[in-house]
């Protein structure tokens, strides 16, 4: 193959990923744009959900009698509404200042400590022949490497 069959070979190549790229962002728009559509379209309900659940809700907490024996009242085949005991839970409205006050009290109960593999050492291991279950050493050598600058579509359409 010829350098100029080969340039040739990648600016089909080009071509067909900048049509791929350019479906594929018509696709998200479209899905966007319906999004925002049903949001727009149901918004209306969503407040109206919105406020009979704060109103359906402090109705039912007003009356706690009214929900002893038993805990919900059955509305028909619908439903039913009542209450329920949630367990207790713990909210973070913070992070950071949460991880800085465990760290520097020395609570480490309170955190968790994510394990990520070292790659580096890894690569070490694995040079020395050690077997790592899980890991495979890639060496070093030529791959094809293809890429395509920013605005590289429109590039094209000027070409072609």
């Amino acid at each position: 193959m010829s350098v100029s069959e080969a340039d040739d070979l990648f600016l089909r190549l080009a071509a067909v990923k900048a049509a791929i790229d350019k479906k594929s962002a018509a696709h998200k728009k479209r899905i966007a744009d319906l999004e925002a559509a049903h949001k727009e379209q149901i918004q209306a309900e969503l407040d109206e959900k919105e406020a009979l659940e704060k109103e359906l809700g402090s109705y039912i907490l007003a009356n706690p009698g009214r929900f002893v024996k038993p805990r919900n009242h059955q509305v028909g085949s619908v439903g039913s509404y009542g209450i329920t005991t949630d367990p207790a839970y713990v909210q973070i409205s913070d992070k950071e200042a949460f991880i800085r006050f465990a760290l520097e009290n020395g609570y480490e109960d309170l955190y968790r400590t994510e394990h990520t593999p070292d790659k580096v050492s890894a690569m070490r291991r694995l040079m020395d022949k050690e077997p790592i279950p899980g890991a495979i050493l890639v060496p070093a050598g030529d791959v094809a490497k293809f890429s395509f600058k920013k605005g590289y579509a429109e590039q094209l359409e000027s070409v072609g």
